[in-house]
């Protein structure tokens, strides 16, 4: 079937059944971020691919939201169909559930999946309908029986992620979060998010594309840790060491059961955020909910000594495999027949060579031109140009090794670049150093540092539509949660130990696009009479452009903080690489 024709279908169920709108979201029963292809409902029935939209359909309208990352590709892959683009934050835009409220009538039916929405987001939808007396029903399922070809359940194995990466077992961490229980008068606690999960067992597994989790739930008991996953997934060695520790496996559909049947009167800590409908909706209703943030959130965003130690190696490794990419890519010959695609392939391979490494973090983003121009462009088969002798070229990549998870985005350009691609870049970079040397007192949260990174391209009347950095896994999601440096006012302090992303961004539509961006790490700096200030270690190595800085843009701080970082890139990765590709960086990393 094709977009109309799956319009159609859904336009027959909601007669049938009286629903006059349906919400698709971006979500599986995890609240995942990052979805298995069996779950990725929204793109099969869209056609657009990007990892965040939301679809609703009534009789008379097909609207698709997206945000500013996926404006120009969302376009694109909608064409021809009978989807509407909604530009999400742009003026006069409503949300959704806006829309939905000023366009149904009194007594209609919004139909949605409870296993794809949180419980925190029906009760938002709930309250927001509410006043219109427009009802929404949790129980519909509008995808299911269309979808005939849909890709069945992840089946990858799981496997036991070792302490010495780790830095902390299992069952420290089992102990942290049952503290947290008893402080909440919590004896039970339901765990539906893949990365806390894996952070908290110590498993890792390959059920999610470039994210190493597995599809699971887990339900933390007084004396036991309840483990659901496809009993197939777990072999016999990893089922006797998560006995040792306490850990029960069960099949991953037996969660709603057991949910059920949790002795009375007890108290069960859920995170609604977190937490689909329908598990919410299947505890025993005699207990009582505690509703909080999971606390391996909090907990995993803290990244041990162990794991520091890992990353700042780990990070080296990677830059050497960034640089060896950049070297060959500007050393191929003008005829090369090197394209998006291609050179995804090749940058792989050059990380492949490094020990440790699992698998990319993400699919990585290799924008040349006007495509470097969507933030977060994903090359196809379809849209796949050659790489040619002249213009931007943007790379976002990252790799998931044992020993910790990368993210890096630099921009080049091939030619000769014009004084408006060197302003620009230059603009970008000196927001990126602002946010690099940046001291700020203990409790700073990320919102309050994310103006920095755009204060040169203010001045000039410009931004960029996404936040200026996201926190990091190890050996997790590329995206982690909960503190992030972005304009949103996440109530999150930036603390000792948190591993975040510094990258701001320029995007002229249909021209280039520059983003620039390292890991930090953030450390205390130093205390004094007004407190306890902080500050953000570097972690990534790999140089900037030379050729796309105008050096008369830059204070004497800036020059400064260039040349000493691009000696340290220097040190960091030349005794590693060839004795040509170190030369070309000798080159690339002189001062300014």
């Amino acid at each position: 079937m094709n977009t109309n024709e799956k319009i159609a279908c859904i336009r027959q169920l909601m007669e049938k059944d009286n629903i006059s709108a349906v919400i698709i979201p971006s979500s599986d029963p995890h609240q995942s971020e990052y979805l298995a292809e069996h779950w990725q409902a929204r793109k099969w029935l869209t056609g657009f691919s990007g990892s965040a939209g939301m679809a609703v359909i009534t009789q008379d309208h097909a609207i698709l939201w997206t945000d500013f990352r996926y404006y120009i590709q969302a376009e694109a892959q909608i064409a021809g169909s009978l989807f509407e683009l909604f530009k999400l934050g742009a003026i006069d835009v409503p949300t959704f559930d806006k829309w939905l409220v000023d366009t149904l009538k009194p007594g209609d039916t919004i139909g949605i999946d409870g296993n794809m929405f949180s419980m925190a987001d029906v009760k938002k939808l709930t309250a927001g309908f509410k006043d219109k007396g427009v009802c929404l029903n949790p129980g519909v399922d509008s995808i299911t029986q269309f979808w005939k070809d849909r890709p069945v359940r992840p089946d990858s194995m799981s496997f036991s992620f070792p302490k010495k990466y780790a830095g902390q077992s299992r069952g420290d961490k089992i102990g942290q979060i049952r503290r947290q229980m008893k402080d909440l008068g919590a004896s039970y606690h339901l765990m539906a998010t893949l990365d806390d999960i894996a952070w908290t067992l110590n498993l890792r597994g390959k059920d999610v594309g470039t994210n190493p989790v597995n599809i699971a739930f887990v339900l933390i008991a007084p004396q036991k840790v309840f483990l659901f996953i496809s009993k197939e997934k777990v072999n016999d060695d990893l089922v006797k060491e998560l006995n040792q520790d306490d850990i029960d496996i069960l099949e991953y559909e037996d969660i709603y059961a057991a949910l059920m049947k949790i002795e009375d009167n007890q108290i069960i800590l859920v995170d609604p955020g977190n937490t689909n409908h329908r598990l919410f909706g299947s505890i025993n209703k005699k207990c009582t909910i505690v509703e909080r943030p999971n606390p391996a959130i909090a907990l995993k965003a803290i990244k041990n000594d162990i794991e520091i130690a890992h990353l700042r190696q780990t990070l080296i490794k990677d830059g050497e495999a960034v640089v060896n990419f950049l070297f060959w890519l500007e050393h191929q010959p003008d005829n090369a027949q090197i394209t998006e695609l291609t050179v995804a392939d090749t940058l792989y391979g050059f990380r492949k060579k490094q020990e440790l490494f699992v698998d990319n973090s993400f699919d990585p983003i290799m924008a040349y031109r006007d495509h470097s121009a969507m933030c977060h462009y994903s090359a196809t088969m379809q849209t796949n140009i050659p790489i040619a002798d002249k213009g931007m070229f943007l790379t976002d990549s990252g790799g998931n090794y044992l020993s910790g998870t990368t993210d890096i985005t630099r921009t080049i350009f091939k030619g000769n670049p014009s004084k408006q691609e060197i302003t620009d870049y230059t603009l970008v970079l000196k927001g990126h150093i602002a946010v690099a040397t940046i001291l700020f007192p203990k409790g700073t949260k990320g919102f309050q540092i994310d103006t920095l990174s755009r204060q040169y391209l203010w001045k000039q009347g410009m931004d960029f539509g996404h936040g200026t950095g996201h926190g990091v896994g190890f050996f997790l999601c590329v995206h982690e949660g909960p503190a992030r440096i972005s304009p949103h006012p996440v109530d999150v302090s930036l603390k000792k130990g948190m591993v975040l992303t510094n990258e701001p961004g320029l995007y002229r539509e249909g021209v280039h696009g520059i983003r620039l961006e390292n890991m930090i790490l953030v450390d205390q700096a130093f205390e004094n009479e007004f407190g306890i200030f902080m500050r953000f270690e570097n972690l990534t190595y790999c140089h900037f452009e030379r050729n796309l800085i105008d050096k008369d843009m830059l204070s004497k701080d800036e020059i400064d903080w260039v040349n000493n970082y691009h000696a340290r890139v220097f040190e960091k990765l030349s005794p590693n690489l060839d004795k040509d590709v170190s030369s070309w960086l000798k080159g690339k990393t002189r001062a300014l």
